[in-house]
């Protein structure tokens, strides 16, 4: 049985910084996001493909470039939390 996908309000509002921060190149942009795409859908059938973020461990993550996707896995209800997209020079643990 597959996991379901929830998307947290944080992410919303990375996916938006990031798409402001790279208007000036949308082919970056748009390369970065249909990989996030793929590299997420893979959480649907094995969620804990990614490895965990040793800073925060509650957290498994994900790199996509120069970004890092944050998310929790609920097995029991068979979700999976993305909750952010965060660049990768940033204070991390302080984001999470």
């Amino acid at each position: 049985m597959k996991y379901s996908l929830e998307y947290i309000s944080t992410f919303h509002s990375d996916i938006m910084l990031i798409v402001e921060h790279l208007a000036e190149y949308p082919q970056m942009a748009a390369r970065i996001f249909a990989k996030a795409d793929k590299l997420l859908r893979n959480l649907e059938d094995m969620p804990e493909i990614y490895p965990v973020y040793q800073d925060v461990p509650t957290f498994r993550f994900i790199v996509v470039e120069d970004y890092l996707i944050f998310y929790k896995v609920n097995h029991r209800d068979r979700i999976v939390e993305v909750h952010r997209m965060l660049y990768g020079r940033m204070d991390i643990p302080k984001h999470l």
